[in-house]
């Protein structure tokens, strides 16, 4: 999303921005998500007193991540509150500035550590001759070898 700034630095006028944000696919493509859809920034571009700039608004959209118990596909929104310095060396001769890596930075975020879709959080998790248990019931399980510890330590 590159962003013209021949206003703000001639000027010093704020640059209010209120648009649909396209992420580039190879940004996606070694990541979790899948699918980045509807993502929106609302916000401005300002310029400080000591000539670096000022990015902030609000974030948005929804992002289809693998659920974390069956791997379908889970739709996510998401909201990040951005505010962000740049440089003014961030800005290139033509003054424009490209903020989609601020963008995608602030996206990555927002990737939950835990996804699991509502239909799949009471799922049973066990199956002919096997089932999940928790690292809790793990420890509280009989070890067979326990006893084995101790005859080794006796001598």
């Amino acid at each position: 999303m590159v962003i013209e700034l021949l206003d703000l630095v001639s000027k010093g006028k704020r640059i209010n921005i209120d648009s649909e944000v396209n992420i580039p696919s190879e940004f996606v493509k070694n990541t979790s998500i899948r699918k980045l859809e509807n993502v929106h920034f609302k916000g401005y571009i300002d310029k400080l007193i000591d000539d670096t700039y000022e990015l902030g608004g609000t974030l948005s959209g929804l992002m289809i991540i693998p659920d974390d118990i069956t791997l379908e596909d889970y739709a996510y929104n998401f909201t990040s509150d951005i505010e962000e310095k740049i440089e003014e060396s961030s800005i290139n001769l033509q003054k424009t500035l490209d903020i989609t890596e601020i963008l995608w930075q602030n996206i990555l975020v927002e990737v939950p550590l835990r996804a699991v879709n509502e239909k799949n959080e009471n799922i049973e998790l066990k199956g002919d001759g096997w089932r999940l248990i928790s690292e809790a019931e793990a420890e509280m399980t009989n070890n067979p070898l326990e006893g084995l510890e101790d005859l080794l330590r006796k001598e």
